[in-house]
């Protein structure tokens, strides 16, 4: 499936879901510091490719992105995702953007995580 069908909310939701199906499948429980931490990777890796592919990120498509992971976060884990929580995503994020090893990083984490389901 190519990506230009698919809108920012689409592919949040669905990046989102395959991280936290890998999580579950690799033997781990998910808990609210792995919900905020697979979403502060995912914000910041939107946000680094909407830089490289555009040479720009706008506060419009930062609040995008934030918002869209804060409604799944909201919409598949309801009570236990406070508004503290969110806070941490947002700072994280931009933490994470401000590493100069970010890429490699990056690219560690979500495979750590998809490991199993590789062949």
């Amino acid at each position: 499936m190519e990506n230009k069908d698919l809108t920012i909310r689409d592919i949040i939701y669905r990046d989102m879901d395959t991280l936290i199906m890998a999580k579950l499948q690799n033997g781990s429980n998910i808990s609210i510091n792995d919900l905020i931490d697979i979403s502060s990777y995912l914000a910041a890796s939107l946000f680094r490719e909407r830089w490289k592919n555009k040479g720009e990120l706008n506060e419009d498509e930062v609040n995008i992105v934030l918002g869209n992971i804060g409604d799944f976060c909201n919409d598949h884990f309801g009570e236990y995702f406070k508004q503290e929580d969110f806070d941490k995503i947002v700072k994280i994020s931009q933490l994470l953007l401000q590493k100069p090893t970010f890429d490699n990083d990056s690219q560690e984490f979500f495979d750590n995580i998809l490991k199993t389901n590789k062949l």
